[in-house]
């Protein structure tokens, strides 16, 4: 009887860990869901503000571009007025020299550089050699 008994112990022993057991496994298991849902939800999350930020560098990114050209646009006007103002200088220095103006009032009056004057000079005086030669 006595192994009847330690028999009956045993089986019943191995029973209750068996319920242990899965009760352990049962809790692993929702830490184990909680835990996933957590992950996916952060994943979400994560989503979200990768789209945000996506969209936010989009929009900047067409920002940028729209000023480029607007400075693209800005830089030609200011060369073209630069240009402009040259020649209108240049022709007021051609004008000065042929009522016989001399480099320094080129200078101070057309707002030319001394080496811009003194070219302008230069090719004026070959003008006008060239033109008495030729008659």
């Amino acid at each position: 009887m006595d192994s009847q008994w330690i028999f009956n112990f045993l089986l019943v022993f191995q029973f209750l860990v068996i319920v242990m057991l899965v009760v352990w496994l049962w809790r692993v298991q929702r830490r184990l869901n909680r835990i996933q849902d957590q992950q996916s939800e952060a994943e979400l999350g994560q989503k979200k503000q990768v789209q945000v930020l996506a969209s936010g560098s989009i929009g900047m990114g067409r920002r940028l571009v729209a000023i480029e050209k607007r400075l693209n646009m800005a830089v030609e006007r200011q060369s073209e007025i630069i240009s402009k103002e040259g020649s209108v200088s240049y022709n007021r220095a051609m004008e000065l020299l042929e009522m016989g103006a001399t480099v320094d009032d080129l200078v101070s009056k057309c707002g030319l550089i001394r080496a811009e004057a003194e070219l302008i000079s230069l090719l004026k005086k070959e003008s006008r050699l060239n033109s008495q030669s030729s008659k």
